[in-house]
């Protein structure tokens, strides 16, 4: 039998989200929480198969929640439901482990296609939501372009970039990597082939200051 745990502070909300369930779904066995601490403890008695959160509630939020299931290594499938149409809730969810993001707004609409979706170990995103997950493909590709291209650097290649990053100039690199300067010069044109940076001289600092995460 599907189990589900339903999180809201909000009770008619909430009653009428089980009654809609119950009657898509009258196999499942639903238990409701009515903040995330009762959701937490909830969560280490019994598994749950699906987990479905709001994001703004007293105590703690649907994002603890989720803090919480990765941190515990919980089995369930977490959704967020939530009024926010904000791509950085939206971002963080899924970074977090969500799995499903749905807004309260088109709630009786998506949220039993979104159950569907998540019983087939797909990901569900509101309609009106699909341009942040748009971007977030798009973003993830992007991320994944520029970490192959930094794993291809040498070790020299990588010293250079480093070295950009904390603005040294080509003679002050070039002392402290004992190399000419025109060596540096050859590194810091092929990182910037490889990296397929282009512009001016100060470019390639100007590139490591806005992926200085990944250079570390």
């Amino acid at each position: 039998m599907t189990s589900l745990l339903i999180v809201d502070d909000h009770p008619i909300f909430r009653k009428g989200l089980v009654a809609l369930i119950s009657d898509s779904f009258p196999g499942y066995k639903i238990k409701e929480a009515v903040d995330g601490k009762e959701a937490m403890l909830a969560l280490e008695k019994q598994p749950f198969d699906i987990t479905i959160l709001d994001i703004d509630m007293p105590e703690k939020s649907g994002i603890d929640v989720l803090d919480f299931i990765l941190e515990k290594k919980i089995r369930t499938k977490p959704v967020i439901l939530t009024m926010h149409n904000d791509e950085l809730f939206f971002n963080e969810a899924f970074d977090r482990g969500a799995q499903g993001f749905v807004l309260k707004e088109d709630s009786s609409l998506e949220i039993i296609d979104c159950i569907e979706n998540i019983n087939k170990n797909l990901p569900f995103v509101s309609q009106k939501l699909t341009g942040f997950l748009h971007n977030r493909h798009h973003f993830s590709a992007h991320l994944g372009a520029i970490k192959e291209a930094l794993s291809s650097l040498t070790k020299a290649e990588l010293s250079t970039l480093k070295l950009v990053s904390e603005n040294k100039s080509s003679k002050e690199i070039a002392e402290l990597l004992f190399v000419t300067e025109k060596s540096v010069e050859n590194y810091r044109s092929r990182i910037c082939k490889k990296l397929n940076i282009s512009g001016g001289s100060n470019t390639l600092y100007k590139w490591t200051i806005a992926n200085k995460e990944l250079i570390k």
